[in-house]
């Protein structure tokens, strides 16, 4: 059986001597628990993978810088901002809409399904005073659409919650597909294979995080499929 290569956009963490590139073990045993192969993707080093890959995983991080979305930091909502790190989920994110090949986002990465399009996010979910309702780091989240991957989720369960940022504006062909009060929490797109989630399922281990990853395989699966034939 043919492997499944799941690029995924790694993160930088820093300390007072080392930077480290690195991607969170869970992201990856949530690829690899279901038979995918993942491959991580460092910037500066990623171009001549990209067309290796099957599909994409897009995590989280730190903020975007607000510059994506024609909008400045003057007032420092945007925290610890990396540009390459910017330029490495633009990439991703194109090319997967160039060639059609799957594509997941959590947390950041649903944000930069957002800016990468030309949309705008909240810099700052409390100084924007959206409603969020929400416990410690869990909230509900509603369903508001039956797309092919939203309809087979329940019509509303908790999640986690770490972000202080979130999509302002739809990104041209998605639709949203979850949200807690103001909050934008899901959004898919209605002809590429290309869904975000604001939540970080990978962290949930519930029912709702073998559905997510489990359909993410099944496309990734038929993308490989119809390219064989």
């Amino acid at each position: 059986m043919q492997k499944l290569i799941i690029g995924v956009t790694a993160r930088i963490h820093e300390d007072e001597t080392n930077t480290y590139v690195r991607v969170h073990k869970q992201y990856l045993d949530n690829l690899t628990n279901r038979g995918m192969t993942p491959i991580i993707l460092c910037p500066h080093l990623y171009e001549e993978i990209l067309p290796l890959c099957d599909g994409f995983l897009v995590i989280g991080g730190d903020d975007l810088n607000p510059n994506l979305y024609n909008e400045t930091n003057d007032e420092g909502l945007s925290k610890d901002i990396r540009d390459y790190l910017d330029e490495l989920d633009k990439a991703v994110i194109k090319h997967a809409t160039d060639t059609k090949k799957p594509l997941l986002g959590i947390c950041r990465g649903i944000q930069s399904l957002a800016a990468t399009n030309g949309k705008k996010l909240y810099q700052d979910i409390p100084s924007a005073n959206l409603n969020h309702p929400h416990e410690g780091k869990f909230h509900n989240v509603l369903k508001v659409n039956n797309t092919p991957l939203a309809s087979r989720l329940p019509q509303e369960f908790m999640v986690n919650t770490f972000h202080h940022q979130c999509v302002k504006e739809l990104p041209e062909g998605f639709v949203t597909t979850f949200v807690n009060g103001d909050v934008i929490e899901g959004i898919e797109h209605t002809t590429l294979p290309q869904y975000g989630f604001q939540w970080h399922p990978e962290r949930l281990n519930d029912n709702q995080t073998e559905i997510i990853f489990s359909y993410f395989k099944e496309c990734v699966e038929n993308f490989v499929n119809k390219k064989q034939n």
